[in-house]
């Protein structure tokens, strides 16, 4: 009876897996990209989003999924300890979303923060590539 169980459970566990993954091939393209935001997977979504032509939709996919990863870089990626690694990843994720929409106000409110903390110790800035992007987009690094 107790292997019965079991082998009821395995077949369970794989169906509902099955299911799930028929479930994302029908999806469309912008509920393939939530799902992807939702459990943090944003290289998943910019990958899925890369292979898209630019379309209005698309363009603001990206600055969303963009927008979404440098918060996640900022306040919840526990993987990475090292906060200026942290912070030169969000801001290149805020520098994304400038390319997209440069009136993203969120996005520049984030990086004049990070820009703001930075400007609190001596001799510390974000990565010279970031900085330079900064610079372009017309912010004092």
């Amino acid at each position: 009876m107790k292997k019965l169980f079991i082998l009821f459970l395995i077949a369970g566990f794989a169906a509902c897996a099955e299911t799930k993954k028929e479930d994302m091939s029908t999806k469309s393209m912008a509920e393939k990209v939530e799902f992807f935001l939702e459990n943090d997977q944003y290289s998943d979504a910019l990958t899925l989003l890369e292979t898209q032509d630019e379309t209005e939709e698309v363009m603001t996919l990206r600055e969303k999924t963009h927008l979404n990863y440098g918060l996640f870089l900022e306040y919840r990626d526990s993987n990475v300890t090292n906060m200026r690694d942290k912070m030169n990843g969000a801001l290149a994720q805020y520098v994304e979303v400038l390319k997209i929409n440069p009136d993203n106000e969120k996005a520049i409110s984030e990086i004049e923060q990070i820009l703001g903390i930075y400007a609190t110790f001596d001799n510390r800035s974000p990565d010279e590539e970031v900085a330079e992007d900064l610079r372009e987009l017309g912010f004092e690094v």
